[in-house]
């Protein structure tokens, strides 16, 4: 399965305007809705989701690493996923 991350808005009319994607035309797809009005910066929540994950595996918060240690993590990760 395919996952794409768009960023967008809802109108006041409740119109959510997409991109246009030609390769998902006709097929179905799962639609995920997000708020992201708070103020926190796309780093703050990463490190929160990644803290709420590593805390159900019993692991040292994420509050405890560096940002070098957070940005390392994310990398091995990454290039693990693209190999």
């Amino acid at each position: 399965m395919q996952t794409y991350q768009i960023d967008t808005s809802i109108s006041e009319k409740g119109v959510i305007k997409l991109p246009e994607m030609p390769y998902l035309y006709n097929k179905k797809v799962k639609l995920i809705i997000i708020s992201s009005d708070d103020n926190s910066t796309v780093f703050e929540q990463r490190k929160q989701a990644m803290e709420r994950l590593l805390n159900r595996q019993n692991a040292i918060p994420v509050s405890h690493w560096t940002d070098e240690e957070l940005d390392n993590i994310r990398y091995e990760y990454l290039k693990e996923k693209h190999q």
